[in-house]
């Protein structure tokens, strides 16, 4: 572990080396999915900080049916969208200073 390889990471292709892509596409769909359904909470009530309602509709939509519906279809479900990388985008793209504005916003 550690030091140079011969090889790009995201090529390693043991899943027990604990660099296997299909890690690093895990975590980018979850980090899309966050990003996604966090904008369609913003534009249903916005306002996300200590609203009760979010919970509820996650509890529903995400929790309840668990592992008896497929991760993208669940997101759908919800959003009524596709997941798509849009807001996770938009958010990147989005200068500092106005970021770091509205997350300040979001809390007062």
């Amino acid at each position: 572990q550690g030091g140079l390889s011969p090889r790009p990471l995201m090529s390693v292709p043991h899943i027990l080396a604990d660099e296997a892509s299909c890690y690093y596409h895990g975590y980018v769909l979850a980090e899309m999915s966050v990003h996604h359904t966090r904008a369609y909470f913003k534009s249903k009530y916005g306002q996300l900080v200590d609203n009760k309602a979010i919970g509820k509709d996650l509890q529903e939509s995400y929790w309840k049916p668990g592992n008896s519906e497929m991760f993208l279809d669940m997101v759908e479900k919800l959003t009524g969208r596709p997941l798509s990388a849009d807001a996770w985008v938009a958010e990147l793209n989005e200068p500092m200073d106005k970021l770091l504005e509205s997350e300040r916003k979001d809390y007062e």
